[in-house]
């Protein structure tokens, strides 16, 4: 069995290796006219990363992922399988890139240059590529923007949780789910060790589906090919008994008021700041977030650490315990002071809790997030208490 999946890795493999060399003549090919008069090798990479740079990161990813594989087949085994080179060495050694960098080829390119020729061709291939660039560009920032830009101190812990050999398949993918709200380096690779090698297929799909949005490299095996890495007759069979199973959550706010009560995935969260605030400002809030997430703080703001449950036309009781349970979870509550902040009847009920359960306020004007000046201060202007806050929303 081992030397059946080896044979087909391997196979697998070297179809990527064709399908990478095509990409990057394909790639040369469109880039050529641009060349100047002494071009070189690292005029020719530079061009082709300025015009496929998305599908240059891909490539390098793809790279990186059997580097991997082959260090750990190496660590247990002794020898590697893949042999992988990077895209550049990849590049440099096409037949097309070795007749590009033929004396006789130079030389001839010196003959017939012409700069009119190279202009209106860069002009045709910026019209054809820079849109498509912006708009991949454009997609992946809308990805990226549903989650957060910072590594949480819970982070390992949900990983842990993931792991776990009893965590049922609901669990994961609530798990999974929380996990997605993170973008960076421990997030990323979780995901790609569960499109590579999570046994069940929602969740390896998930994950193959996550990395795509976010324009990373991944690779999804076919269910008959995956392996189970277990010795154990019992977990093994358990594994295979759980390979088809599909949990869909329950997106409510009473699914999440549940689970923060009764999960420990819920439980072991915890926020820098909550962010109190109106709707209408959420340019600047997001603006905001981005900030904080530079210094690595996590922030709970509604619409993005929660969007899965709380809906603007589900908003019930359940949605008020959850804001609740999110103060708690909070060591700071941050004010975004705007005339619609301060008419909006969420945000005085949240600095109202928030004042009853002796969090410390801060509070930052709109118009600063607006200009980048964040500059944190104590709100001690309390306009917003009122001894009936409970029945401000009236839900």
């Amino acid at each position: 069995m081992e030397e059946q999946m080896s044979g087909y890795t391997k196979h697998v493999y070297e179809e990527d290796l064709q399908e990478t060399k095509k990409q990057l003549v394909k790639y040369v090919d469109d880039i050529i006219p641009l060349l100047s008069e002494e071009y070189d090798f690292d005029e020719i990479l530079k061009l082709v990363k300025k015009y496929y740079p998305f599908e240059w990161r891909m490539l390098e990813e793809k790279y990186q992922y059997y580097y991997k594989k082959d260090k750990t087949i190496e660590k247990f085994h002794g020898k590697k399988r893949y042999n992988a080179d990077s895209p550049e060495i990849i590049l440099r050694k096409l037949s097309s890139i070795n007749r590009l960098l033929m004396p006789d080829t130079i030389k001839r390119r010196q003959e017939t240059f012409s700069i009119q020729k190279q202009k209106e061709y860069k002009n045709l291939l910026d019209k054809r590529r820079l849109p498509k660039i912006e708009k991949r560009q454009e997609k992946i920032e809308k990805a990226k923007k549903r989650a957060q830009e910072m590594e949480p101190e819970f982070l390992d812990a949900l990983m842990g949780l993931y792991d776990r050999k009893n965590t049922s398949q609901k669990d994961k993918v609530y798990i999974f789910l929380e996990l997605e709200k993170y973008y960076c380096k421990k997030t990323i690779n979780f995901f790609k060790k569960v499109a590579d090698s999570e046994y069940n297929r929602q969740l390896r799909n998930m994950a193959f589906e996550h990395l795509q949005s976010l324009g990373h490299y991944t690779f999804l095996r076919k269910q008959k090919y995956m392996q189970i890495h277990t010795k154990n007759k019992k977990r093994k069979q358990r594994i295979k008994e759980t390979a088809y199973e599909v949990y869909n959550i329950k997106a409510i706010p009473q699914e999440l008021e549940y689970r923060i009560e009764n999960s420990k995935e819920q439980k072991i969260k915890n926020y820098d700041y909550f962010i109190s605030h109106s709707s209408v400002d959420y340019e600047s809030v997001q603006r905001l977030i981005t900030l904080l997430n530079k210094d690595n703080k996590n922030v709970y703001c509604d619409w993005k650490a929660d969007n899965n449950y709380l809906k603007r036309r589900l908003v019930c009781k359940a949605t008020q315990n959850v804001i609740n349970k999110r103060i708690e979870q909070s060591k700071k509550i941050l004010f975004v002071d705007s005339d619609t902040s301060r008419n909006s009847c969420w945000v005085k009920y949240e600095l109202n809790y928030a004042d009853q359960c002796g969090k410390e306020i801060l509070v930052l004007r709109k118009d600063s997030i607006d200009n980048s000046n964040i500059c944190l201060m104590a709100l001690n202007d309390k306009w917003f208490i009122d001894s009936n806050y409970e029945n401000i929303l009236q839900l």
